[in-house]
């Protein structure tokens, strides 16, 4: 006879993250509870990850070559038995009682497919750690993302395995905006619950794709959402790219801002994405200033041959 499925099934992918995951696998144990598997999908990582795997035999782990985060996550979806799925990164953790509220919550209404809670963000540069109300309205506000009304926090999000018959499973050739994507997808079969608690503790690191590539996730969304502006029939298509344009304009410019002198060529391309969102913003003072620290000597033709063939 078959093993009994478990209750949960913890999915991780992992890469270079030894520095958190014991505190990560450590933190799945604390729940203070058997009824769960822990699947972790490591992409061959060069330091101690496989070490701390090795020591924790209750883990299903393998270490090889993947085809990106979502490819592992969905090879932990596909190979995970239990009934809630948890997804969580090597580098982020579950607060004592997490695994009990969500069981208690999902065992009051069978019906219900997404449980979603906040999350206690944990910061690199030693700030004090701050905790992030979830936030999640209106579907719609997927597709006007430049307006921020969405705060669905991937670690603190659980699901029923029944849900990826409905909408399916991570799209693949995503990198930054996988779980947003999804969460999309999914909000249009089924209704998100929120529970009034710290349900994950999310690390924000440098490495962290989150941090370190901050323009990345816009270019992401931009192209993945923008276009579904359609399916809003009562805004104006052309006040919606007005309004994305404008604020999505000064976010490119502020990360511009933000660039050590040294990254030239990441100054010339966010500015460069500054001017293809919002020409105006050519006259702001810090446009200005980006543009004098970026010439630094370089002539003015070849600078701005630079922004107006920046790549996306």
């Amino acid at each position: 006879m078959a093993d009994r499925a478990p209750y949960f099934s913890v999915v991780t992918p992992s890469f270079n993250q030894a520095e958190f995951i014991e505190s990560m696998i450590q933190s799945v144990l604390a729940q203070g509870t058997n009824d769960f598997e822990h699947l972790v999908y490591d992409n061959c990582s060069t330091d101690e990850t496989c070490a701390i795997l090795r020591r924790h035999p209750h883990l299903r782990w393998v270490s090889e070559r993947d085809g990106g985060q979502a490819a592992a996550l969905n090879r932990g979806f596909r190979e995970s038995r239990g009934e809630i799925i948890c997804w969580m990164n090597a580098d982020d953790a579950y607060p004592p009682g997490t695994f009990a509220a969500v069981r208690a919550a999902f065992d009051a209404n069978p019906s219900m497919d997404v449980l979603y809670g906040d999350a206690e963000e944990i910061y690199f540069d030693g700030r004090k750690s701050a905790v992030r109300k979830a936030q999640f309205e209106r579907r719609e506000d997927f597709i006007t993302w430049w307006e921020r009304k969405i705060w669905l926090l991937q670690p603190a999000v659980f699901f029923r395995r029944r849900v990826f018959e409905k909408a399916g499973y991570l799209r693949e050739d995503l990198h930054l905006i996988l779980d947003t994507e999804f969460w999309w997808r999914l909000s249009g079969y089924a209704t998100f619950h929120y529970l009034d608690r710290v349900l994950a503790l999310q690390r924000l690191q440098p490495a962290a794709k989150t941090v370190s590539g901050e323009y990345r996730i816009y270019l992401e969304k931009d192209a993945v959402f923008t276009p579904l502006g359609k399916l809003l029939p009562n805004r104006s298509q052309l006040a919606l790219q007005l309004a994305k344009r404008r604020v999505l304009g000064a976010r490119y410019l502020r990360i511009a801002h933000g660039v050590p002198p040294e990254n030239r060529a990441l100054r010339a391309k966010l500015l460069g994405l500054t001017l293809k969102e919002n020409p105006l913003l050519f006259l702001h003072p810090n446009f200005f200033g980006g543009l004098a620290r970026l010439v630094g000597g370089a002539p003015v033709d070849r600078v701005f041959q630079r922004l107006r063939g920046g790549k996306r």
